[in-house]
C-alpha cells in the first residue's frame, strides 16, 4: 500500500513570508521564494549546493538540475520536443537499442570526427 504525501499549505495571508525554508533532518533543505515576476523552488543538498531549481516565470517553467547522475526511466516512451536539442558529453556518448535505431532528417546530416569513422553491418546500403 502506498503512503500519501504530506501536504504543506503555503496559502497567502497577511503574515505570508516571501521566502520560506523547509529543513530536513538529513541537512537537505527546500527553499520557496515568491517575487513579483516569478516563484522559485530550490532543493539544496547538505553541502549547500542547489541540486534542483524550479522557476515559474511569465514565459513558463524553467527546471535546472545538477548532480552526479540524472536518471529518467519510463515503461513506454520518453518524448522530447523542442526547436533545438543539444547533447554534449565530455568523455563518451552512446546511443543503443535492442531493436531498430532510426535517424531521420528532412535536411542534411553532417558527421565529423578528428579520428576514424567506422560503419559496420551485415550489409551497408548507400543510396
Amino acid at each position: 500500500m502506498s503512503e500519501k504525501a504530506r501536504i504543506i499549505d503555503f496559502e497567502h495571508s497577511n503574515d505570508y513570508q516571501k521566502n520560506q525554508m523547509i529543513k530536513f533532518d538529513s541537512g537537505r533543505q527546500i527553499s520557496i521564494l515568491s517575487e513579483e515576476k516569478e516563484e522559485l523552488i530550490e532543493i539544496i543538498d547538505t553541502k549547500g549546493e542547489i541540486v534542483l531549481k524550479l522557476r515559474m516565470t511569465d514565459d513558463g517553467p524553467v527546471i535546472s538540475m545538477q548532480g552526479a547522475r540524472l536518471e529518467l526511466k519510463a515503461m513506454e516512451t520518453i518524448s522530447l520536443e523542442t526547436k533545438k536539442l543539444k547533447i554534449h558529453a565530455e568523455e563518451k556518448a552512446v546511443i543503443s537499442s535492442n531493436g531498430c535505431l532510426e535517424i531521420d532528417s528532412s535536411k542534411s546530416i553532417d558527421m565529423h570526427s578528428d579520428d576514424d569513422i567506422r560503419v559496420n553491418g551485415k550489409m551497408i546500403y548507400l543510396n
